[in-house]
């Protein structure tokens, strides 16, 4: 999901590290009265059976964490907006409102809260100039980032940035959990597994109440090809992720090209593949539970001449509810906003043909959720 961020986090980065040093040892005060107290997720949370223990084999308390929610939701204007739609929770990856900026009055104002995908910035820089000095891109290859504008220059330097956030946002009461992982280069297969694990300690260190969400992009299926490859989950690690995140949305391309036509949006083929893929590695539904994150964008691009397909009303509403169907506990869209969108580019702020999608993908979710059996494992068909 790298190429529809938004910009403006490279300025809170270059921020966080340039003045990490200033930082050690501060923390922000945030108080305790603003505690959500009505929010059906922290109830949840705190009511749940014990946390999965890797070795343990019991359930995730998560599994029942049934998460509504959508990408880059980042003003007033869009939480109402996406609450209107049936939001419960917005994914950002700048650095999380806190409670009294008026983003943060307006998601309390709605009872929503927030996953915190600020590490996922992080993990993402470093990568970069990881794969600048270190693991450059093979011939051929398409270079990971364009530029190493926020190096982060050693795994030493990563952590301490991530236990300074966690440090400064661990009473934050709008922060339901983390995202930890976002898309990956092929040529570099497993190398943030490790470092997924020791953010998770340090997860459990500050705040054990929220789940490190890790997140596995592919595509839907297109004739022959399933839209993944395996070496995306060699990061896996049951210890270092309480959820997955599997997003699954189109390409750019050429515009006269960009039809949703051509593609399979039940994604049969290509959840089969990711679930085969992360079993490989560890995967357990009922240990690690899955959020299925639709497409809910498409249109041009600000890349001239390519476009990304327009999934319909139907192909959301389909999307949605096979991810539940093979097992997803929660479901989410991107999204409102990223860097590649252009003034054309349509979403959920702007057509209302996707905003019906959500809504009817929502419903089908969760009449699924409301009807499954327990303990009913995914299909596999």
């Amino acid at each position: 999901m790298k190429q529809v961020y938004r910009w403006q986090k490279r300025a809170f980065l270059l921020l966080s590290v340039s003045v990490v040093a200033i930082l050690v040892g501060a923390g922000w005060l945030l108080h305790p009265w603003w505690v959500i107290t009505n929010s059906p997720l922290v109830s949840q949370l705190t009511t749940s059976s014990p946390r999965f223990s890797g070795s343990s084999g019991q359930e995730s308390r998560f599994k029942d964490l049934h998460l509504i929610g959508g990408f880059t939701v980042g003003t007033p204007a869009e939480v109402a907006e996406a609450a209107a739609l049936g939001m419960r929770v917005v994914f950002e990856y700048g650095d999380p409102p806190s409670p009294e900026s008026q983003l943060g009055q307006a998601l309390q104002a709605a009872h929503m809260q927030v996953i915190d995908g600020y590490i996922s910035s992080y993990l993402q820089y470093y990568e970069c100039h990881r794969t600048k000095t270190v693991k450059p891109p093979p011939p051929g290859a398409h270079p990971y980032c364009g530029r190493d504008s926020v190096p982060i220059p050693s795994e030493e330097a990563l952590l301490q940035l991530v236990r300074r956030h966690l440090e400064e946002t661990q009473s934050n009461p709008l922060i339901l959990g983390y995202w930890v992982l976002d898309d990956w280069v092929l040529w570099d297969p497993g190398s943030a597994r490790e470092l997924l694990i020791k953010f998770h300690d340090l997860i459990q260190q500050y705040t054990p109440q929220r789940p490190a969400i890790c997140g596995f992009g592919a595509s839907p299926p297109s004739g022959f090809d399933t839209g993944w490859h395996d070496e995306v989950a060699a990061n896996f690690t049951p210890e270092g992720c309480d959820m997955i995140g599997l997003y699954i949305f189109t390409v750019l391309q050429a515009k006269e090209d960009a039809s949703a036509s051509r593609y399979d949006w039940s994604m049969r083929s290509t959840l089969n593949a990711m679930f085969t893929s992360l079993q490989k590695r560890g995967w357990n539904y009922t240990q690690t539970p899955l959020i299925g994150i639709a497409q809910a964008f498409g249109g041009p691009s600000t890349r001239a001449g390519l476009s990304w397909p327009l999934p319909s009303t139907a192909d959301i509403v389909q999307q949605s509810q096979s991810f539940c169907q093979h097992g997803a506990t929660g479901i989410a869209y991107y999204g409102w906003d990223a860097n590649l969108y252009s003034s054309q580019t349509q979403t959920p702020a702007n057509n209302r043909a996707i905003q019906e999608g959500i809504r009817q993908g929502i419903a089908a979710c969760q009449h699924i959720w409301s009807t499954a059996e327990q303990g009913t494992p995914p299909a596999m068909d």
